[in-house]
């Protein structure tokens, strides 16, 4: 019995000393892998091509040539005045039934026509809300749509090198959701190269502009948002809520002292006419607005998710020293940005 102990511990040595053991001589049969050392952050750099998020604010620098809301401007006083409005941009626009209107009316009927007219137009609603208090939120949205809005587009870096290109106008900042696709644009106005330099876990970019219709953009946007919201464009919004016939038939037979305004054909006229104007000027001033140049003199950002490669998959905490050119030279405006892989 002694015998045979001794044999199997013999045997159960020998097996030991087979066994592989881990180097360094460490006997505890561990099969851990220590993990890589993290990487020091000035050894970070960014490579490949990131979607970039520009996002501009400029409604604390004067850079448009006018106050937003005096590009609105018609679109803001049909919404306080619609009558007064209507007349003064039809006759404005040489619409023969105003001076019409005005030689056949007697002051006294003359005097009232306003605010007939503007108790026919504030009894409109839809869906319960006036339509002169949505002209007002359509101009509203106009105003923010020029002031604050996201440019997306591909940041592509190599070593020194980067290349920046717009991809598409998005008008969520304005409380728009519509997004804009820039790529029927000249390249050469939407994709611009600049310098880049890594150093302490950021990236700085250099000097670089591009130029943007931005104006024919946010009207696109304006509309789009219009017919989302209510099933038509603001011409045939407006139209259609206003009913030019109706409003003329009313008003046409109002009296005063047995003498009634008539002219039933003159006040359609004067209607349409003065709606067409109204939403024809407001577009047209919208979409004079261009950026000339929007110019990102400078960026900086941290260099975010860095793998073992030392390459960033994410650029974060994105700061642009930028300015916009909106016809009237360069003016800066708070910009930042953001990128990923």
């Amino acid at each position: 019995m002694k015998t045979f102990a001794i044999v199997a511990l013999s045997i159960l040595s020998l097996e030991a000393g087979c066994l592989d053991l881990p180097a360094g001589g460490d006997d505890t049969g561990s099969d851990t892998v220590d993990p890589q050392p993290p990487r020091p952050p000035g050894d970070a750099s960014a490579h490949g091509t990131y979607r970039v998020r520009s996002v501009f604010d400029v409604t604390v620098a004067a850079v448009l040539p006018q106050p937003a809301y005096e590009i609105v401007a018609t679109l803001r006083d049909f919404s306080t005045e619609p009558a007064h409005t209507l007349i003064d941009l039809a006759e404005d626009a040489g619409v023969p039934a105003v001076s019409e209107l005005r030689a056949a009316l007697p002051d006294v009927l003359e005097n009232k026509l306003e605010g007939w007219i503007d108790d026919q137009i504030e009894a409109v609603t839809i869906d319960g809300v006036p339509i002169t208090q949505i002209a007002g939120e359509i101009a509203a949205l106009g105003e923010t749509a020029l002031t604050q809005f996201a440019v997306d587009g591909e940041l592509e870096l190599s070593g020194a090198a980067a290349s920046h290109r717009l991809t598409r106008l998005d008008f969520t900042p304005a409380g728009l959701d519509v997004t804009v696709p820039l790529g029927a644009l000249p390249s050469d106005i939407v994709a611009a190269t600049a310098t880049a330099s890594y150093a302490d876990g950021a990236l700085a970019l250099g000097d670089h502009r591009f130029g943007i219709p931005f104006g024919t953009y946010a009207w696109r946007a304006l509309e789009s948002v219009t017919t989302a919201r209510y099933g038509a464009g603001v011409r045939e919004l407006l139209g259609s809520a206003v009913n030019c016939p109706a409003v003329a038939t009313a008003v046409a037979n109002k009296c005063v002292l047995g003498v009634c305004v008539g002219h039933r054909a003159q006040l359609i006229e004067l209607c349409e006419r003065g709606l067409d104007e109204v939403v024809a000027r407001a577009r047209q001033q919208v979409e004079a607005v261009r950026f000339d140049a929007i110019r990102l003199e400078a960026g900086t950002a941290a260099l975010a998710d860095v793998g073992a490669d030392g390459v960033a998959a994410a650029l974060t905490d994105g700061v642009w020293t930028a300015q916009i050119d909106a016809s009237q030279g360069l003016r800066p405006v708070p910009a930042t940005f953001t990128g990923a892989r």
